[in-house]
């Protein structure tokens, strides 16, 4: 197996292996991945974080042994939790990881704390919106409740609909508290949105940009429209 870690602040993750194909996610600086495929200018690659697939460019791929593989996976993580830090030369953003306690970092754990979710995702306020984003640059409405759970130290699959399996589910938005996660549905009934609640009656969400908006049993309603933009699925807990 070959392995390599992200050495850029950011590298684009595409559906297929083609500067025009659909952005899917992004690798944040130093994610490592696995590689499961090649072409000629590309490399389809697993992120190990979230088993999340996607294609490469070669040009920003650097490969790493199977020694060094293992000492990454091992040594102590620190994540980023304000919008950017500069480290290395480099601006990283929410999210990623890095290997020495700088400022602006906080001990990857394995705890989990919702008042930490909530102040994370206030961090977030006003990023635009950029679907397969996962940065301050834009950032997807799962990204950024991943990116929040990861902070506070629970670990999210990158979509929403595989996020809609964990934690336990809530019967009503009148028994909803702070930190839960609010899922929206199509009228097919495929889950394609998902927010913080950040009150029974207020969520915090990737929808055009990191905003905060009004929510009832119904859905979203934004002001601003004034009309429902999301319509509520169901609640979940984590824990």
């Amino acid at each position: 197996m070959r392995y390599g870690i992200c050495k850029l602040s950011v590298v684009p993750m595409r559906k297929d292996a083609s500067h025009t194909s659909e952005l899917v996610s992004e690798l944040l600086f130093n994610d490592i991945y696995k590689i499961i495929e090649e072409s000629d200018e590309w490399l389809k690659i697993q992120c190990m974080y979230d088993s999340y697939e996607g294609w490469i460019r070669k040009l920003q791929h650097h490969e790493i042994t199977d020694n060094e593989y293992k000492e990454y996976i091992s040594k102590e993580k620190y994540i980023v939790n304000t919008p950017i830090v500069y480290y290395d030369d480099l601006v990283l953003s929410f999210g990623s990881k890095v290997f020495e306690n700088i400022e602006g970092t906080i001990p990857l754990s394995k705890n989990y704390d919702s008042d930490v979710l909530i102040e994370s995702a206030f961090k977030m306020m006003n990023v635009p919106y950029r679907w397969g984003g996962k940065s301050v640059m834009g950032i997807d409405c799962s990204a950024f409740v991943q990116l929040c759970a990861k902070i506070a130290g629970y670990k999210l699959p990158r979509d929403a609909s595989q996020q809609y399996e964990f934690g336990d589910t809530i019967s009503n938005l009148s028994e909803a508290q702070a930190g839960d996660i609010a899922f929206f549905e199509n009228k097919s009934h495929r889950i394609i949105h998902v927010g913080i609640l950040l009150s029974k009656n207020m969520i915090i969400h990737a929808s055009g940009k990191v905003r905060i908006d009004r929510i009832d049993e119904t859905g979203i309603f934004n002001n601003e429209l004034n009309q429902y933009t999301h319509y509520l699925c169901k609640i979940k807990r984590l824990k």
